[in-house]
C-alpha cells in the first residue's frame, strides 16, 4: 500500500463528491455560501517520518473540514432527516504514532467510509428538495 497515494486519491474523491453536494443544494442555501478549498499538499518525503506523519494530520483535519462545513450548511438550510434532526459533525480517527500496522490501516479505511456514509445520507436529505 502506498499510503500517500491513498491519502491522496481517496481524499480527492471525497472532496470532489462535496463539491457535488454543494452545487446541489445551491438553489435551496438562504446566505451566498463559500465553498471551502482543500489544499491537498504532495507528501513531504517518500519516508515514513515525522514530517510524513505531520502531513497526514493534515490531510485528515483538511477532509473532516471540508465535510463538517458541508453538514453545517445542510443542517442550517434545513436539508436534514426530519425524524433525526441535524446531522452530527464528523470527528475523524487521527493516528497518534507513526507505526502503519493492520489497525492503522482500517481506521483510516474507516475515516473514508465514513465520510462518504455521510455524504450518501446527505445526498438522501437533500432528493426531496430536487423533486419539482
Amino acid at each position: 500500500m502506498n499510503l500517500a497515494e491513498t491519502y491522496q486519491s481517496e481524499i480527492r474523491s471525497i472532496y470532489d463528491r462535496v463539491l457535488v453536494m454543494y452545487q446541489r443544494g445551491q438553489p435551496f442555501y438562504e446566505t451566498e455560501v463559500t465553498i471551502p478549498k482543500l489544499t491537498p499538499l504532495p507528501p513531504p518525503t517518500e519516508v515514513m517520518n515525522r514530517a510524513f506523519y505531520l502531513w497526514t494530520l493534515d490531510c485528515i483535519r483538511q477532509l473532516q473540514s471540508a465535510v463538517n462545513e458541508l453538514i453545517k450548511l445542510y443542517n442550517e438550510t434545513g436539508i436534514i432527516d426530519y425524524d433525526v434532526g441535524d446531522t452530527p459533525l464528523l470527528d475523524l480517527w487521527l493516528p497518534r504514532r507513526l507505526k502503519i500496522d493492520d489497525i492503522y490501516v482500517s481506521q483510516l479505511a474507516n475515516n473514508f467510509k465514513e465520510c462518504n456514509e455521510v455524504l450518501a445520507r446527505l445526498n438522501q436529505y437533500l432528493q426531496p428538495f430536487l423533486v419539482e
